[in-house]
């Protein structure tokens, strides 16, 4: 759970922007976001694909160009 209190020399708009910066870094929306809707487990097939794909792009990544 996240709560802000406010302190005395803060106005509301910076203890809502305080609140909201904790709340995004504490990476709850992303977890109430992806439980939102049921999703069934990717196949084999599906997770290898993407692991490919994902090699592929590291490599990319990691040449050296001059």
């Amino acid at each position: 759970m996240i709560y802000a209190i406010k302190n005395d020399w803060e106005t509301n708009e910076k203890l809502v922007l305080r609140y909201k910066k904790m709340f995004f870094q504490s990476r709850l929306a992303t977890r109430i976001r992806n439980k939102r809707y049921a999703v069934k487990a990717p196949s084999k097939r599906k997770v290898r694909e993407q692991a490919i794909i994902r090699t592929l792009y590291r490599e990319l990544n990691t040449k050296v160009y001059f």
